[in-house]
């Protein structure tokens, strides 16, 4: 990697062998992986093998290109996990064209603003979503076609079926002739996946066809014992929303592997506990609160775990005494936790297998380099704290639609600034500390508080708010508001929590409940101290246990 300054880590080289764009990759390997189960239903046990993947993905790559859609557009899912899901961005990828799936739960005021951002020609819903797009349609001219999942009918005449556009569709007779588009990987915009930005509304990060490449390079790599192994049996789960970058790079990693995931459209305790033993579940890698569910849930209690021999975690922070517990409860190998970014590909910290540190995100993936740096830019040495910074061939293209922001974030030596404290240790091994950018995160999801307390002030009743993340064993972080009533108005609670949860999100809503104040608490410049705050709720969540 030629000469690194000081205090800069640079992870060992990468070794490159795909070359060319992902529709490429994906069509060869979904040749070699022939009738091995790529993904299979948790509630139905309904399958789907490589070549039926391949074959409706054909299918669905023509239709696009007798609609007109190819490289430079952008087409979505707005669904919950099922099998048909996947299907898209495989078709999207052999034509060249963006995938941006989007959050089911988005309000129409958010589905509003995502769409702005990527604006898909194109959009496939499920029957809990469909109502909500159809409404949306028409203020957006650019999106044609939307299109169905399932078999029920919808009362629209202008929705479309998944069913009628894959109809024919055979794993025993595909087309040889088919080729995926020639596109530049380097240039080429392979997804638009949503990152909560610090002001409020998600903003459309862009990854290209490179980005992806190298990840799976650098997979091979750091995970050589899941993906090279030759039991075929070797499943892992489905349980991070399609749409999320952890569980979008997941099943498309899954894909590339040719060995089984087992999806689920949501989280039920019971069938996941039945899936591990079903599928002889090996390998966990979910997010912290399924975790806590494994150690506490009575159910588990009545299941044989032996099996599992890994378990990694991201999406959101795991504590030291979890990390423990489930090593010690479990006797697992391997229990872990990595770091990154929607804006960073996926993970850009893992710890290697077998050499994992309590509390450690770990080391630097190859390929990338990292450094963490004081206030005035320098880059600083072990144990020092400061704000996490990555540079390397796994950094997004940027924001869709905003160059601000991108350069806010990317500096001008190509270095990202990730708004999180860390430090590392003599080994280099990194450990996340606390968040600069004041993210609440409750569960996977990234809540901003400056866009809760501006809908807060626009209550009648509210003169000024500030919100912060409760901490919460099951949840990671609950939103909680301080709330300073205007003089003579009056509000309940439940009235401002009600308030809130009709207007935006389901992981938006105040779990954590609302406190009145007489005044938020700012520094002089206006900023909100919400670390006095922070420590004010978790004293009281005490006083009242």
């Amino acid at each position: 990697m030629g000469e690194v300054e000081p205090n800069v880590i640079a992870g060992p080289e990468v070794e490159r062998i795909i070359e060319g764009s992902l529709g490429e990759l994906l069509l060869l390997l979904l040749k070699t992986h022939y009738d091995n189960i790529l993904q299979v239903d948790a509630s139905t046990d309904e399958e789907l093998p490589a070549n039926l993947l391949l074959s409706r993905a054909i299918k669905l790559a023509k239709w696009f290109k007798q609609m007109g859609i190819g490289v430079g557009d952008t087409v979505s899912v707005n669904s919950e996990n099922r099998l048909e899901f996947c299907v898209v961005p495989v078709a999207a990828f052999f034509v060249g064209a963006v995938f941006a799936p989007l959050n089911p739960d988005y309000t129409p005021g958010e589905l509003k603003h995502v769409l702005n951002l990527s604006k898909p020609r194109a959009v496939f819903c499920s029957p809990i979503t469909v109502n909500k797009m159809t409404k949306v349609q028409r203020d957006h001219p650019f999106l044609k076609y939307i299109v169905l999942f399932g078999k029920d009918k919808p009362k629209n005449n202008r929705v479309m079926m998944f069913e009628d556009i894959i109809a024919g569709a055979d794993p025993e007779d595909i087309d040889e002739s088919f080729e995926a588009a020639a596109v530049d990987p380097n240039e080429t915009v392979a997804t638009i996946l949503m990152s909560s930005g610090t002001t409020g509304l998600p903003k459309g990060v862009m990854c290209t066809h490179e980005s992806m490449a190298v990840y799976v390079d650098i997979m091979r790599t750091t995970m050589a014992q899941v993906i090279e192994n030759d039991d075929p049996s070797d499943a892992i789960m489905g349980l991070a929303p399609f749409f999320h970058s952890l569980g979008f790079m997941l099943m498309f990693l899954n894909i590339l592997r040719g060995k089984k995931m087992v999806v689920f459209s949501k989280f039920k305790t019971k069938t996941f506990l039945d899936a591990i033993i079903k599928y002889k579940i090996q390998r966990l890698v979910v997010p912290p609160p399924v975790m806590l569910v494994l150690l506490k849930h009575p159910l588990t209690k009545q299941y044989d775990l032996s099996g599992i021999k890994e378990i990694r975690t991201g999406a959101a922070p795991m504590g030291k005494d979890m990390e423990r517990e489930l090593k010690e409860r479990f006797k697992v190998e391997h229990v872990s936790q990595g770091y990154g970014m929607t804006e960073t590909t996926l993970g850009t910290l893992v710890s290697p297998i077998g050499k994992t540190k309590f509390g450690s995100v770990g080391k630097i993936v190859p390929g990338m380099m990292v450094k963490v740096i004081d206030e005035n830019g320098k880059a600083v040495g072990a144990y020092k704290e400061g704000e996490i910074c990555f540079k390397g061939p796994l950094l997004m293209k940027g924001y869709v639609g905003d160059p601000v922001a991108t350069a806010n974030t990317i500096d001008k030596d190509g270095w990202l600034h990730t708004g999180d404290v860390a430090y590392y240790d003599e080994d280099e091994y990194f450990y996340i500390v606390d968040r600069i950018k004041e993210l609440i995160k409750y569960k996977a999801f990234q809540v901003a508080p400056a866009e809760l307390e501006a809908l807060l002030v626009t209550h009648p009743a509210v003169a000024d708010a500030a919100v912060i993340g409760l901490p919460d064993e099951a949840a990671g972080e609950l939103p909680l508001a301080y709330v300073v009533k205007k003089p003579g108005k009056t509000a309940t609670e439940k009235e401002l929590e009600k308030f809130i949860a009709e207007n935006v999100s389901s992981q938006k809503r105040l779990r954590g409940g609302v406190i009145f104040v007489d005044e938020i608490p700012r520094n002089p410049s206006g900023k909100i101290l919400r670390r006095h705050l922070k420590e004010r709720a978790v004293k009281l969540k005490k006083s009242k246990l």
